[in-house]
């Protein structure tokens, strides 16, 4: 097998694609076996010298971003699609675990960081392959670590339980607004294109419906059934637009937003891990981004309501009350944000309803796929956002959304 030997471990190129990353023992890599290390410290030093390749060659990608000199490695303690180690307590390392995985990551940090943009992490560069037979591809990207941050379903929980328990409304959704327009207008800077056509548009998340009703069992299958009608009239109104079309973050929602003090920092560019390669790098409208960011926050309402334990009408209704204006503060900041920038026109607001939509949907296939634990976020977004069909409702008895016990 095809392999980057470094003085304490390797990474293996498997015949499927997969990457492992290896100590010096051959065994599974982990913070401590220094392997994050080499690679650091060959990312930091611009030059992959201190690795081998076995076959093709290997290429560093430097930006201008200072680094400390401390190679010390320290695990990062979530789970992760990819391995991440903290290097020196300044700098996190990711280690791909895929061929090709962070190949889109590591092109648009580049571009963010060669822009300037401050509300992503700071970005130190990629160690790549170029390897005869599957072309080139990133194989570690390295960051600036975040100091006491947290992700936002844990920050944006805590702001929406305090509200409802009589603390100040939160200010953090007209902050993402304007994070992701300075993003945008950073990544619209490489370059623009057609949007993709409303004929197109609809009838991909008619499909997401589709399998959304064949997967979704239980009573949460119930009552998205009981919702189709209005859920396909909804998707089916998405217009056409004007906006242009760019490389987007692509799974814009509120995990993937860092918090520390009064800053945010945008996270995880691989895009929409539901979607193959191909039509994951596509470009699209803002509206694509903001809608997910949007769903985002109607599932922190239903994460609340489980933290709170709320399951009576009234508290539900304010709850999902709260994500719906803080939608509207989501998209008027970023509006205005856009116009200073000089893109008044970036976001077409008209394509949000269907596009929200389509993402709720595609919660509840993300959640029997792999996070089955996660369905009742989805569920509780849905049955509030939509009624029933009134053609269903004095037929079909509905079991209530409630929320899960803690």
């Amino acid at each position: 097998m095809d392999e980057v030997r470094a003085g304490h471990g390797s990474l293996r190129l498997e015949t499927d694609g997969a990457l492992t990353a290896l100590d010096a023992a051959g065994l599974p890599a982990a913070a401590g076996s220094g392997l994050a290390a080499d690679l650091t410290h060959a990312v930091l030093s611009g030059s992959p010298d201190t690795l081998k390749a076995s076959v093709g060659e290997l290429h560093v990608v430097r930006t201008a971003l200072a680094a400390g000199e401390c190679l010390g490695e320290t695990p990062v303690p979530v789970d992760m699609t990819n391995l991440s180690v903290v290097v020196g307590g300044d700098k996190i390392i990711k280690l791909v675990r895929q061929w090709s995985g962070a190949d889109r990551s590591a092109r648009l940090l580049a571009r963010l960081a060669d822009a300037g943009v401050d509300s992503v992490p700071g970005y130190y560069g990629s160690l790549d392959w170029e390897h005869p037979e599957h072309g080139r591809g990133t194989l570690a990207l390295l960051s600036a670590v975040i100091p006491d941050a947290g992700d936002g379903w844990t920050w944006a929980v805590d702001d929406v339980v305090a509200w409802f328990r009589g603390g100040k409304a939160p200010e953090f959704p007209a902050a993402l607004g304007r994070l992701a327009a300075e993003v945008h207008a950073a990544l619209l800077a490489g370059g623009a294109h057609p949007a993709p056509g409303a004929a197109e548009v609809r009838a991909r998340a008619d499909g997401v419906l589709d399998v959304a009703l064949a997967l979704t069992g239980g009573d949460a299958g119930i009552r998205l059934s009981n919702r189709a009608g209005r859920i396909r009239e909804q998707l089916a109104a998405v217009p056409e637009t004007a906006a242009p079309a760019f490389d987007l973050h692509g799974d814009l929602h509120v995990g993937q937003v860092l918090r520390s003090g009064e800053q945010y920092w945008l996270l995880d560019f691989d895009g929409d891990p539901q979607l193959p390669d191909a039509e994951r790098d596509r470009p699209d409208s803002a509206a694509r981004d903001v809608a997910h960011l949007a769903a985002s926050l109607e599932m922190v309402a239903s994460v609340a309501a489980k933290r709170l334990q709320a399951a009576d009408e009234a508290s539900l209704g304010r709850l999902y009350g709260w994500a719906d204006e803080a939608s509207v503060q989501l998209t008027g900041a970023y509006q205005l944000a856009a116009a200073e920038a000089g893109l008044p026109d970036l976001l077409d607001e008209a394509m949000l309803p269907g596009l929200i939509a389509e993402q709720l949907l595609r919660e509840l296939i993300y959640a029997h796929r792999f996070l089955p634990r996660w369905q009742y976020a989805a569920d509780g977004a849905i049955t509030h956002r939509f009624a029933r069909d009134s053609a269903r409702a004095p037929r079909t008895k509905e079991p209530a959304w409630t929320p899960p016990a803690l």
